[in-house]
Formats: structure tokens, sequence, C-alpha cells
């Protein structure tokens, strides 16, 4: 994907805003970061991406997005 940005992102900044978002718009980040992963070409690199970035992540911070693949009602 050729995003056409100039400079740097602040990936705290966006993250930031994303965590004050309403749930619609986590959603649509969510589901926009997904469509990119499967762009890739393979579920496996898909996996491998991830498993890096849980590598990066402490306990807590792996607990509290635990919930997005949580199966059931909320």
């Amino acid at each position: 994907m050729n995003l056409g940005m100039f400079s740097e992102i602040d990936f705290k900044y966006l993250g930031a805003l994303l965590a004050r978002s309403d749930d619609a718009k986590q959603a649509e980040f969510f589901k926009a970061f997904v469509k990119e992963c499967q762009s890739w070409g393979t579920h496996y690199q898909v996996e491998k991406q991830l498993a890096w970035i849980n590598h990066l992540l402490t306990k807590e911070e792996r607990e509290v997005l635990s919930m997005l693949g949580y199966e059931g009602k909320p």
C-alpha cells in the first residue's frame, strides 16, 4: 500500500487518539489493519508478524488486548 505520506507517523499519538475513539472507529482501524495484513500473501506471514508484536508487549498489555480474540457476547 502506498500511503503517500511525507513524514513519520507518531504511533504513540495515533494510539492515544484511537484509544479515545468510539468502538466503531476502533473497529474500523482493526478491520483496515487486518485487511492490509491479509494482502501480504500468506496466513503464516501475518501470524509471524503478530507473534513478534506479541513478544514486544508486556503481559498486562496482552491482557488488555485479549478481548479482541474473545468469542461470545461482550
